[in-house]
């Protein structure tokens, strides 16, 4: 099915991109993993929209001194105490993560690609751009193969450009806002480089498919066209 425009009206009122991202992510998920090679790579989804973090392991709480602290509401486990910090606080900007991931064997612990989808937050301010360029530049340079899905439409923004600007790939740039861009780190006696692909994807459009690289592993083909007509198709339209 062509890509329509979940951006703008009417299509934005019946099916929020929230929805079709979820919706989408999953299909994705489940394709790769009844096509990756069984026991040896899976496929995950990632979602965090918002500026939330969450302690994995411990609640820092602040008493003046160092030290563990009873808490009495954590079930008698204690709680990690933190003095208050030396050289105060700095702003910090985390991008939205609306990833497919794909790890090696079956724990999400040793990731050899990810398939990161736009979100409009993504492209909206200077800073947020910067943080997910950035998170993309450190996909690459661990050497793990990215995949960029931007189909957001009411946000002019390149960022495969600011990437490929970000690490010295500015003879690659792409035009338009919507596309879908992919990139294979490579590792040879000449040096490490990264093969890059970008197409773009215009609204009325099939979504093309690129070769998605596992770091030591296959190339797979996520099949975004299909798995959106699936995503649209689960969402009643």
């Amino acid at each position: 099915m062509p890509l329509r425009d979940h951006f703008h009206p009417p299509l934005l009122a019946e099916l929020p991109w929230t929805s079709l991202y979820t919706l989408w992510v999953g299909k994705v998920v489940g394709r790769l993993n009844r096509t990756l090679p069984g026991g040896e790579y899976r496929a995950f989804a990632n979602l965090r929209l918002g500026p939330h973090v969450e302690a994995d392991v411990a609640e820092f709480r602040r008493t003046g001194t160092n030290g563990f602290h009873h808490d009495p509401n954590t079930g008698g486990v204690a709680t990690l105490s933190a003095a208050p910090p030396t050289l105060g606080r700095i702003p910090l900007v985390l991008p939205d993560d609306v990833e497919v991931q794909v790890a090696e064997g079956r724990h999400a612990m040793t990731l050899a690609a990810v398939i990161e989808f736009v979100s409009p937050a993504n492209k909206k301010e200077k800073d947020e751009r910067a943080a997910f360029v950035r998170k993309c530049a450190a996909y690459l340079h661990r050497g793990l193969g990215l995949m960029i899905v931007d189909v957001v439409t009411d946000r002019r923004t390149n960022l495969h450009d600011e990437l490929m600007r970000a690490v010295g790939g500015g003879a690659h740039l792409l035009s338009g806002p919507t596309y879908v861009s992919s990139y294979a780190p490579v590792h040879g006696p000449a040096g490490n480089a990264a093969d890059v692909w970008a197409v773009p994807a215009p609204v009325g459009e099939p979504i093309p498919t690129l070769p998605l690289h596992l770091r030591r592993g296959p190339v797979v083909l996520p099949e975004l066209e299909a798995t959106y007509t699936e995503a649209l198709a689960d969402s009643g339209l």
